[in-house]
């Protein structure tokens, strides 16, 4: 069983699952309950949401490590399939797992009225395949699809809440003409986040991974413009995120009742960041990197956990 869940990464699951829900229950609904709007999409409807989600992520991280045996011993990591879990029982594994997520996305999907959303999960699916056999091996492409499908997360929260919303209160929008849009703008926002949160900690990882990457014949970043400009890269994107984390405080949030938000983001967000962008600069290969991935990690969950700031701040109003 331990093999099984380092396989799937067990606490990466758990905190897809509990992005999903703090989206749910710490932006979407404070934020509808303003004007007096209660959730439509069922809470047991959205745990089987939430577990097609996950169960996916988990059929991705086996596939992934089905074919990325060689370059994790390359690398030195802890090799499961083919040691401690059979390639065939790890491939069946990865067949289940995406059959169960595909069958509970359609069924979600339906039961909002929009059969159709179901291609999300045959879409994940296929991409999930297709970048463990070939699209990581491509210039960016792996590591760009990988982040879009990560800040996807997010959004499925409010994919598949609008639909029975506009249903529900499809009078009220009338009258008021008005539309649920302005949820994705601030669910968005976090996908934003998540976004440039993965595609850096996917080009950290390509620096650790440069020596299998070159055995494999992988043309990761590093490998085709070298060491020193893919950390000016990292850099740059980790000033990006961090400039864009303060333009959103400045422009949207900019409220006077509001003092923690700028608090909370300069030193549980932008700190990191900076220490994060830091420690890129004087990486040399070889290294544990075991400080940087931290810093990544929990400037990344304390992101995400800004929406437990939202909800109190929606609540004093």
């Amino acid at each position: 069983m331990s093999n099984f869940l380092k396989l799937i990464r067990f606490p990466n699951l758990l905190i897809i699952a509990l992005v999903q829900y703090v989206m749910r229950y710490f932006i979407i609904e404070p934020i509808l309950g303003i004007n007096r709007i209660k959730l439509q999409f069922s809470d047991v409807d959205f745990a089987i949401l939430v577990l097609a989600t996950v169960t996916m992520a988990a059929a991705g991280y086996i596939i992934n490590d089905y074919f990325d045996t060689k370059a994790d011993r390359f690398n030195k990591k802890d090799v499961i399939v083919g040691r401690k879990i059979t390639r065939r029982v790890a491939l069946a594994m990865h067949q289940v797992l995406t059959g169960i997520s595909i069958l509970l996305g359609g069924y979600v999907s339906y039961s909002v009225g929009h059969w159709q959303f179901v291609f999300i999960f045959f879409m994940a699916g296929g991409l999930l395949w297709f970048y463990s056999t070939s699209y990581k091996y491509y210039f960016l492409l792996g590591s760009i699809l990988m982040a879009m499908v990560v800040a996807t997360v997010p959004l499925l929260v409010v994919i598949y809440e609008i639909p029975p919303l506009n249903k529900t209160y499809a009078d009220v929008l009338l009258a008021s003409k008005t539309n649920f849009n302005y949820l994705m703008y601030w669910v968005g926002a976090f996908s934003f986040f998540a976004f440039f949160g993965v595609l850096i900690g996917q080009f950290i990882r390509d620096m650790l991974s440069l020596k299998g990457d070159r055995e494999i014949k992988r043309k990761s970043l590093p490998a085709v413009i070298g060491l020193k400009w893919t950390k000016v890269i990292i850099v740059a994107l980790i000033l990006f995120l961090s400039v864009s984390v303060f333009g959103v405080w400045y422009q949207f949030l900019n409220a006077p009742v509001d003092k923690i938000t700028p608090w909370y983001f300069g030193i549980l967000i932008i700190l990191p960041l900076i220490l994060l962008a830091y420690r890129v600069a004087k990486f040399k290969e070889g290294e544990l990197f075991k400080l940087g991935k931290f810093l990544l990690r929990f400037a990344f969950l304390a992101g995400i956990s800004y929406a437990f700031v939202v909800n109190y701040i929606v609540e004093k109003l």
